[in-house]
């Protein structure tokens, strides 16, 4: 596989020794796709052309570069480009599973040494993934690696696995909407897990795959000991209160991630009895997400015990469950109760407000100036922000005063009168 891909590589360069070590243009390579897609259609039209590719599966307008449109730096790529590579490089692509869109992308982004490498949504599937990976082993510039939307399954998501074993310079991967199942959480939860050495990689977003619970067990284990991760979404995954108690065992060790997003994940009453647990116990998440879930009242009455001895959290959202103000009102009073509350921004939406939920708010903003509530209803269904209009001048005046601007002519004047 490896061997196909440094073929593919070569492709790149310039036909003559002295220009070896450099790399086409963009405009060339444009200009090779759109001959590539002369064997796909006989009858293109001049200006424009609509792909539709069956691996890719997707529909994307591609500008034509006529000779008639040519300016003279295209016409000298076109004098420095090899076509007798073509029917090798259509070759590749088949073998490797990855479009001709998708692989001229790729190699594009390579050759100019990228720091990000966004693939989303590309059709390279398991086979082009593996291969993208092993390219990626020998990397030495790319440190984001977006992968999302490309149906990579376990077969792709082990071989990123394995691709951050020995790739040290990747810090934020994003894996989702990939079907991948429990054997690709296992293989990443042991990649984050088993090796010491990996401490590079701080975002992971693992959303829209198909976990469930075996998967929670996977990565409830790995996230109690790592030491890197600081950004986890697990969004998308039906993980269930069975899945979630696993992942909040391995958050009572963990002391390094600082955002988890764990929203439509079917966490009900006993789920938000272990995330309740989990503020208790946890000292270092920064924000979580549990928006999208079957909370309850009761539910919401466990995480704000929790949140009573939390001194850490700054984002709470938990929205879209099904709670009342009643709910609503017991995460007010258990951040009232908390004089070390380090929480900024509760997100609530589509709790209805009411005149206790105002009365609380107004208290907390008293003691926490910069503490929001965001995101309630109102009676009629309007989204409700409590966010009161200051006068301007009275800004004005504040800003003026903090910063020692007022004119001692004014002060005399002023004195005067």
């Amino acid at each position: 596989m490896s061997g196909i891909i440094t073929d593919i590589l070569k492709l790149r360069n310039y036909g003559t020794e002295t220009a070896r070590s450099r790399v086409v243009s963009e405009t060339n390579l444009l200009i090779h796709l759109n001959r590539i897609l002369d064997t796909y259609d006989e009858n293109l039209k001049s200006e424009s052309v609509i792909v539709e590719n069956a691996t890719l599966k997707t529909t994307k307008t591609i500008h034509r570069l006529d000779r008639k449109d040519r300016h003279q730096d295209v016409q000298d790529a076109c004098q420095i480009h090899d076509l007798s590579h073509r029917e090798s490089f259509l070759k590749s692509c088949e073998q490797l599973g990855i479009p001709p869109l998708a692989m001229t992308y790729f190699l594009d982004r390579m050759a100019a040494w990228d720091t990000e490498l966004i693939m989303r949504n590309l059709g390279i599937g398991p086979t082009g993934a593996v291969a993208v990976a092993d390219a990626l082993a020998r990397n030495g510039s790319v440190t984001r690696l977006d992968l999302s939307l490309n149906d990579i399954q376990d077969k792709g998501a082990a071989a990123v696995a394995k691709l951050l074993e020995v790739n040290s310079l990747i810090n934020d991967v994003n894996l989702s909407e990939n079907k991948i199942g429990k054997d690709g959480a296992d293989a990443l939860g042991n990649m984050l897990t088993v090796n010491d050495s990996l401490d590079s990689l701080s975002a992971l977003d693992l959303s829209h795959n198909s976990f469930g619970i075996t998967g929670g067990e996977y990565l409830g284990e790995m996230i109690g000991r790592n030491i890197s991760l600081r950004e986890l979404n697990l969004g998308w995954n039906r993980l269930g209160d069975k899945g979630v108690r696993e992942i909040c065992a391995g958050l009572k060790e963990n002391r390094t991630l600082e955002k988890l997003d764990l929203c439509w994940n079917e966490i009900g009453h006993e789920g938000a009895r272990y995330v309740a647990e989990t503020l208790e116990y946890n000292g270092k998440i920064l924000e979580l997400n549990l928006n999208n879930n079957h909370i309850t009242d009761r539910g919401m009455e466990k995480i704000a015990r929790g949140l009573e001895l939390n001194d850490t959290l700054k984002v709470v959202k938990i929205g879209y469950n099904l709670v009342t103000a009643e709910g609503a009102c017991a995460i007010l009073r258990s951040l009232l109760k908390n004089n070390g509350s380090a929480v900024e921004e509760v997100h609530m939406a589509e709790v209805e407000i009411n005149s206790v939920i105002k009365e609380l708010y107004f208290k907390l903003k008293i003691r926490k100036p910069r503490f929001h509530l965001l995101e309630l209803s109102t009676a009629s269904g309007d989204l409700y922000h409590f966010v009161k209009p200051q006068n301007p001048m009275t800004v004005l005046d504040d800003y003026l005063k903090r910063n020692k601007l007022t004119s001692q002519k004014c002060r005399s004047t002023e004195e005067e009168d």
